[in-house]
């Protein structure tokens, strides 16, 4: 059953779902040794799977693509989802396999994070025609390079019905495949290490007009506590500053958190400049995405600048998500 009885969605989500299994400890193990658990929680995990969460939890109507197992643990994932308002439909359960689970010890001193993910044996999802006839319904394609045969689908099918493609390039995310997907994106927003990677260029400012001469109408880099840098659709350069916490938690979800927090103002904006009530809005995603403002794309990254850096000042990717109160509190707005 949906989450949300509207047909049209505004982001439709493909990547991995996963349960994050967090532990907080005093220092990482350098060898055998005993050592108390100072914390420990579990969330709801995944970029793509997390970024729409977010956006959910902002207002977005979201919608996510996966293969989970029918363990404990993809239950666990589909409660989380609800808990978000992500439409679940298109998850297929895939009897007798596993879920994906990443257990992750946090360094309480400094919130560094060290990764151990087991992946879900569930196969890829193939790509169905009610996906077509979704995508025909949605704004924005969200997408981070998991479920690469069924990404290219969809990416074929945006490109036919309009649909912006929304690509997040994380960090240690970035090979030679990536290139082609990463130029037939409209919406680029990627972490240094990627914009390095697929520009050949350390500077920022100059690695976003890259980006953007590629063929992105928006193109960002994610530089944690540096800011973010932006090149938005007519060549205009915007510097994003941060907002820098006193102490950080967990680093969790920072750069999911973002996606989803620029891509729920930006769905709003969508929404005000479509033309007509009701009509397949998706059509013209792409044209109206070049007719939004400067003040009012800038205001979205200063939103989603908000909520990561709110979102580092507890443990997991979205358990800590600030209240809109909070996030307007920090910008400045109450």
């Amino acid at each position: 059953m949906s989450t949300f009885p509207q047909k049209k969605i505004d982001i439709l989500g493909i990547g991995a779902s996963t349960l994050d299994r967090f532990i907080v400890v005093d220092h990482y193990p350098t060898g055998r040794e005993v050592q108390q658990v100072l914390s420990s929680t579990n969330d709801g995990g995944g970029p793509v799977a997390t970024a729409l969460a977010v956006a959910g939890k902002y207002g977005a109507r979201t919608a996510m693509i996966d293969s989970i197992g029918d363990d404990m643990v993809g239950q666990h994932i589909l409660d989380d989802f609800k808990k978000y308002n992500v439409n679940t439909d298109s998850i297929h359960i895939e009897g007798q396999a596993k879920s994906g689970v990443a257990t992750i010890l946090v360094k309480h001193s400094t919130g560094e994070r060290a990764v151990f993910f087991e992946r879900s044996t569930a196969p890829e999802p193939a790509f169905l025609d009610s996906h077509k006839q979704l995508m025909a319904e949605t704004f924005i394609l969200h997408i981070n390079g998991r479920h690469r045969n069924l990404m290219r689908s969809a990416m074929d099918v945006a490109k036919e019905v309009g649909t912006i493609i929304s690509l997040d390039g994380g960090a240690q995310r970035y090979d030679e495949d990536m290139k082609p997907i990463t130029e037939d994106s409209h919406i680029v927003i990627v972490a240094r290490d990627y914009a390095e990677k697929y520009t050949g260029t350390t500077d920022l400012e100059e690695a976003c007009h890259i980006i953007h001469e590629r063929g992105a109408l928006i193109a960002g880099v994610t530089d944690g506590a540096n800011g973010s840098y932006f090149v938005w659709p007519d060549g205009t350069f915007y510097r994003c500053q941060a907002f820098p916490q006193e102490h950080v938690v967990d680093t969790t979800g920072a750069g999911d958190s973002f996606h989803g927090a620029f891509l729920s103002k930006l769905v709003t904006l969508l929404n005000e400049l479509a033309p007509v009530e009701g009509l397949k809005t998706s059509t013209y995603g792409i044209d109206l995405l070049q007719y939004c403002g400067h003040s009012d794309l800038e205001r979205a990254a200063i939103f989603a600048s908000a909520v990561a850096a709110l979102n580092t000042q507890g443990i997991g990717g979205r358990s800590p998500l600030p209240s809109l109160q909070v996030v307007h509190k920090l910008m400045g707005l109450e």
